[in-house]
């Protein structure tokens, strides 16, 4: 379990005065403020959020975090939209970023003042969407989609890794609905339209 030091937790009381941190818990939870401008659009917002930190084994993952009040669910549903399309997963977290590209992020692993930073991005993303029915900018790829793309990015290095290219194989059979050869797969990889239609772009 994650608990923030005594810097974090000044910090936190500092700048977001109603996010109130449960030190026994190790849970922060209140109302997230985000004041966010891109592209000249600025938008001035509030969520309920809840970060479980205690859901994160060490500071190399991301914490949980959840819309309490369902206010997201909300939109999905006004828009008739899926919920997975507004970067939530069926256990109602936040889909902050595939875990596998945790250190792309954080390279130097959890730190509060960024993921609360990549938090406002998050839920202006979905503001956005809220108030002009379009995206602010393209979305990153969830769930199967966004493994896939990850593996299919350094292709050389997926068919040379056997575990690698034994997910891709995996992830293969889920989405079509059948297995493939290894040497059929290792052709259809170097065909950019086939890598565009398995990705699902």
């Amino acid at each position: 379990m994650v608990k923030l030091n005594k810097n974090e937790i000044e910090w936190l009381r500092n700048n977001y005065p109603q996010m109130i941190y449960d030190e026994e818990r190790s849970v922060i939870a209140g109302l997230f403020s985000i004041n966010h401008k891109y592209n000249g659009i600025n938008i001035k917002d509030c969520f309920n959020i809840e970060v479980r930190l205690y859901a994160m084994r060490n500071r190399e993952e991301y914490p949980k975090v959840y819309n309490t009040d369902g206010r997201i669910q909300k939109i999905a549903k006004r828009k008739n939209m899926k919920i997975q399309d507004l970067h939530v997963y069926s256990d109602n977290s936040l889909c902050l970023g595939l875990p596998a590209r945790f250190y792309e992020y954080y390279p130097e692993g959890f730190n509060l003042q960024f993921f609360f930073k990549h938090l406002s991005e998050h839920l202006y993303w979905v503001a956005y969407y809220e108030r002009y029915n379009k995206s602010p900018w393209p979305a990153e790829l969830h769930g199967d989609d966004a493994m896939i793309e990850l593996l299919c990015e350094n292709i050389d290095d997926t068919l040379q890794d056997k575990m690698k290219f034994e997910e891709l194989r995996k992830l293969y059979k889920k989405k079509f609905g059948h297995g493939i050869a290894k040497s059929k797969l290792v052709r259809r990889l170097k065909e950019k339209s086939f890598i565009s239609k398995f990705i699902g772009l």
